[in-house]
């Protein structure tokens, strides 16, 4: 069976597939087959339309489509010009209309989040009575002015993979490679780029920072695999190794843009470790191999330093309490609220948070397998603040968001996670084309199996 790792470095990823990529807005005036055309503007009546591609429908695209609809892109096909859209046109009400595209899972009554790729109501729209028009073109003059780029990010780490890689485990493999940190002294991670090699088969990189005095042990891992690299599904081990203190530095997805960590917080590195990097490969036959890139901008200082914090039960983990889902039941909740001030000193054993020190939420992300059906993770106890909720999962499109406005947690606070499962016949994952059947699920790490778990990155006040 395969297995899969809990996304917890996903915290740390400040990008969306709305996001506007590197060249796709205002500049596919070439992509026009029509251009010129009697038609060009105008319905199929022969009147002017009253929704065009150039004149709305382009904007729309670009800004919340097109960083995954593009070529060479993971997703099936491309909106980047106007024969591309147009090409498919008709297939796009239907997703827009369930609400599954653009994919963005928080629920805007929890909180609001940078990146927002949700397209509103009006925009929407626009697009569906475009469809209804028959997709006109409208005039390439009426193009929308390109987006403004942002300010490029100056990294000083260039990493890559130390070979290339060809997936050969259908559907999904992981598979890790190790690489040197190459700073001599103390470092701060304060951004994350990932350049994919084969973009069409990679479904998620996250990078990890290896301590030193766990350098050897992951050095044999990888001396024991005889292909490049090392399988690791359920974490940077595979887990043959206690993964919880090894700290994650980034993540990208598809669509996902270079992306910095709030400012003034960094993750520490220490000289002699190792970066870990987890390849999620979405194998198909005939791929070529991959041999991704990896930037990375450090500080010599932050003003915090930041952390990823897992939080769960520990007795689901362990077993002591199972988080039993049983076969054929939907609706299944199960939920957990603690304290965790005490576990800061274990996350920042340097001193930096002591027990019932207040700390700073700056972005929460959400985790369960293929039969999750809903999430939340908030505050209750000394307040009632929600810090995600999704109210529809979905296990291809997992993330993490960074709050506009980072919650405190202070003494009295708890974080409370929730999880609800659809554990029935008609809701089971699909293996080597046959649907499998309900059967009793615990905590675990293979996708047949389940998780619930809240990642939050933090920092001091």
């Amino acid at each position: 069976m395969q297995r899969i790792t809990a996304i917890f470095p996903l915290g740390l990823l400040l990008v969306a597939c709305g996001d506007v990529s590197e060249g796709s807005a205002g500049s596919d005036t070439a992509g026009s087959d029509t251009a010129g055309s009697d038609t060009a503007g105008s319905s199929t009546t022969g009147e002017a339309a009253a929704v065009t591609y150039w004149r709305d429908v382009k904007a729309v695209l670009d800004a919340k489509c097109v960083g995954c609809h593009s070529p060479g892109n993971l997703a099936p096909f491309s909106l980047a010009s106007y024969a591309d859209a147009s090409a498919v046109a008709s297939a796009l009400p239907a997703s827009l209309e369930a609400g599954t595209m653009p994919p963005w899972p928080p629920d805007a009554a929890c909180g609001t989040y940078l990146h927002d790729r949700s397209i509103d109501d009006d925009a929407r729209q626009l697009v569906l009575d475009w469809v209804e028009l028959g997709a006109p073109e409208g005039d390439p003059a009426d193009a929308p002015p390109p987006a403004q780029a942002p300010e490029p990010i100056a990294f000083d780490i260039d990493l890559q993979l130390p070979e290339p890689y060809t997936p050969t485990i259908a559907p999904d493999e992981y598979r890790c490679f190790l690489m040197p940190w190459p700073e001599e002294a103390e470092t701060f991670v304060t951004a994350l780029s990932v350049t994919p090699g084969e973009r069409q088969i990679v479904h998620h990189v996250i990078a990890f920072a290896i301590p030193p005095d766990q350098a050897e042990a992951y050095r044999a891992l990888d001396e024991a695999d005889p292909d490049p690299g090392y399988l690791c599904y359920g974490g940077p081990s595979g887990g043959k190794i206690n993964d919880g203190r090894v700290p994650w530095l980034g993540a990208w997805v598809p669509g996902g843009a270079p992306g910095d960590m709030p400012e003034g917080t960094g993750i520490k590195v220490q000289p002699g470790s190792l970066v870990a990097v987890q390849m999620h490969y979405h194998t198909y036959p005939g791929a070529g191999p991959d041999q991704s890139r990896i930037q990375i901008r450090t500080a010599a200082s932050v003003d915090r330093v930041a952390v990823m914090m897992p939080f769960t039960n520990p007795a689901w983990v362990q077993g002591s309490e199972p988080m039993l889902i049983p076969a054929g039941e939907a609706g299944v909740v199960h939920s957990f609220a603690a304290d965790v001030s005490n576990y800061l000193p274990l996350l920042f054993p340097d001193g930096g948070l002591q027990a019932g020190d207040p700390f700073v939420v700056h972005a929460a992300a959400l985790h369960m397998h293929t039969r999750g059906v809903r999430g939340s993770l908030g505050l209750t106890g000394g307040q009632d603040t929600c810090l995600l909720d999704i109210p529809r999962w979905d296990f291809n499109w997992q993330g993490s968001y960074q709050l506009t406005a980072p919650v405190t947690v202070r003494p009295g606070d708890k974080l409370r996670l929730e999880c609800e499962w659809d554990n029935t016949a008609e809701n089971q994952p699909v293996e080597n084309g046959v649907q499998q059947q309900p059967k009793d699920i615990l905590w675990g790490e293979g996708t047949g199996d389940e998780m619930c778990l809240g990642i939050v990155y933090v920092t001091g006040t």
